[in-house]
């Protein structure tokens, strides 16, 4: 070329790039070529420049000829060379901007504004995952989602579940996805504009998927090999960060947790080390009165805390000062700095770390324990007392009671009614003889009782099952034949070690109830099962009578003069005692009935081993 842009020689090359029709080149070259050129041509020395054309760069060589107002142009397309250098300064940008970031959050931003943004890419959205829930969620993003008015804001953020969308598609793969038209991909999801090609690439964490960083543009095809390989460096390197600043998060959490613990333990933490408290937490400082300043001080003195010590408590501090490294409980009674004495129980140990052994302490103040205790035990004395007192009175009413009462009712049954239904004496003899019978039930009653709220020593022998129900039949014989009533055991088990008149009780209520509660319009049966369960005995008494409604009268079943069907004769202390006799030798009673189904009583014994 000369200066005035007459071109005298081009390649096919040349011609391809610059569009030269002839040689006239006036027009085809960039802004600032030709005046370059003459620069060069005028110093006459070679030289070279880069210049844009287009998206491509090129170098190109300036050698003026000799003697020649003629200069040799060489170019050569360095386009890939700019774009690693574009992209490494991307990188080098982006690794010393991702120093300053802490948190997830400005990992993410820095990715947005410091890498996608000078890759001069339209749209760009990262991806977090939420680690409650799972979804994929915007975090950041470079183009539209973030207009620059805006500072570290989505405009309309959105989350997706893994799977959905070509970016919850990449999460699932855990691979890069590249769509030249997403036109073509079912999988593709509009956000704010519909755009014509994507490349999602993962943020992994090993084989977990943390993140997506997610790319649209407005052209077909426009993503290239190279533009996916930096997104994946770039998502290499966050990925480090991110997991970085979660291990700095958890570790502060931890830290937050371990400093809210021991500032606000039920007791108070001390560590003492070379005569002095290192440490006190806010709880020992307000379980003695002093600030921790005040007890850390290098003049304070141990001895002015401690207001006296036990033996116990003595030896345990000599054997300290001695070497003995083992773990300590004692109490003691400090003074605290108001002068109040308190009671302080403390639980110490030895470890050591970079500076030497120290002494963890461990405080609880027990002082209104100690009373409350003391009180307690004023309290049950004094009911002992009184429950003793009440339990010599029920007994002396009881005895001295039964006798005249049995003597009045003795007498009565030898009384000889005249026989007119309106003779004053016979109906107010009868009716003297209803209320003494109803005393006598009641003393009856009260002795029962008595006799199984004594404590009494329980002798335990062997029983043979079949034979102790065989006597409860031969007491009930006459109402059984009345009512033809019918037994069917299954004694899985039938010899136990127990106390005798607890499982003759036992048997006599539950059978006497599964006669007076059956239903007269059907065959009345009690079916009776033993089963061994771990260390105990099973037994099951289930009848078809007339059932009850547990929803109402479950709690109240095993009360006394609990009655729940009063059109049939019973005064309601059987099951009380039943249930008594039971918790007294560690079993346990359990009842199923539903109204007219029948009602189905669960024995658990715990036997002697």
């Amino acid at each position: 070329m000369d200066p005035s842009g007459r071109v005298y020689y081009r390649n096919k090359a040349a011609s391809i790039l610059f569009r030269i029709q002839n040689n006239d080149s006036h027009g085809v070259f960039p802004t600032g070529f030709l005046h370059f050129m003459s620069s060069v041509l005028e110093i006459g020395k070679h030289s070279k420049k880069n210049f844009q054309l287009g998206e491509e760069y090129y170098s190109f060589n300036f050698c003026p000829r000799e003697d020649e107002n003629i200069i040799d142009i060489f170019g050569t397309d360095i386009s890939e060379e700019i774009k690693h250098q574009t992209y490494f300064s991307v990188i080098s940008a982006f690794s010393t901007a991702l120093l300053e970031a802490q948190t997830e959050e400005e990992v993410a931003w820095t990715i947005a504004k410091e890498a996608i943004a000078r890759l001069n890419f339209v749209d760009c959205v990262v991806y977090l995952v939420d680690r409650k829930d799972g979804r994929l969620k915007q975090r950041a993003a470079h183009g539209p989602k973030s207009p620059k008015a805006v500072t570290n804001s989505i405009v309309d953020p959105i989350s997706l579940n893994f799977g959905q969308g070509l970016v919850g598609a990449c999460a699932v793969e855990r691979k890069t996805i590249l769509v030249d038209d997403v036109s073509k991909d079912k999988r593709y999801v509009i956000d704010d504009e519909q755009r014509n090609s994507e490349v999602a690439v993962p943020i992994l964490a090993g084989f977990e998927v943390i993140g997506v960083i997610d790319s649209e543009h407005p052209e077909k095809n426009h993503f290239t090999k190279e533009d996916v390989k930096i997104l994946e460096s770039i998502a290499s390197i966050a990925s480090t960060r991110i997991q970085r600043s979660r291990v700095i998060e958890e570790i502060k959490h931890t830290e937050e947790k371990y400093r809210s613990f021991v500032e606000n333990a039920f007791g108070g933490l001390y560590i003492f080390r070379d005569n002095n408290f290192e440490y006190a937490n806010e709880q020992f400082c307000q379980m003695v009165g002093y600030a921790a300043e005040e007890l850390g001080h290098p003049d304070f003195n141990i001895k002015d805390l401690i207001y006296s010590a036990d033996e116990a408590a003595m030896v345990a501090m000599e054997s300290r000062g001695k070497g003995d490294y083992a773990p300590k409980s004692y109490n003691l009674e400090v003074k605290t700095k108001d002068g109040t004495i308190r009671q302080i129980a403390i639980n110490t140990c030895v470890l050591k770390d970079e500076k030497g052994e120290f002494s963890l302490g461990v405080a609880l103040d027990i002082t209104d324990t100690i009373k409350s205790r003391k009180q307690l035990e004023e309290v049950i004395q004094s009911l002992e007392k009184k429950s003793n007192e009440l339990n010599e009175f029920a007994h002396l009413a009881s005895h001295n009671l039964r006798s005249p009462v049995t003597n009045l009712k003795g007498l009565i049954d030898h009384y000889e009614f005249d026989g007119s239904a309106e003779s004053t004496n016979d109906i107010i003899v009868r009716k003297f003889a209803n209320t003494v019978q109803q005393l006598h039930t009641t003393l009856e009653d009260m002795h029962q009782v008595l006799k199984v709220r004594a404590n009494e020593s329980f002798e335990f022998t062997e029983i043979h099952l079949d034979t102790l129900l065989e006597g409860v039949k031969y007491q009930l014989s006459e109402i059984i034949r009345k009512n033809d009533f019918f037994i069917v055991t299954e004694f899985e088990v039938n010899r136990v070690f127990y106390e005798k008149s607890h499982l003759e009780n036992l048997f006599l209520n539950l059978v006497s109830n599964a006669i007076k509660y059956r239903r007269p319009e059907k065959k009345s049966t009690l079916k009776i099962r033993t089963s061994l369960v771990n260390n105990g005995l099973r037994i099951e008494f289930q009848d078809n009578g007339l059932g009850l409604d547990l929803s109402k009268h479950g709690k109240k079943i095993f009360g006394m003069y609990t009655r729940f069907h009063n059109n049939i004769e019973g005064r309601g202390v059987g099951l009380y005692l039943v249930k008594r006799q039971l918790d007294s030798l560690g079993g346990k009673i359990y009842v199923e009935s539903e109204p007219g189904l029948g009602t189905k009583f669960t024995v658990l014994l715990k036997l002697e081993k």
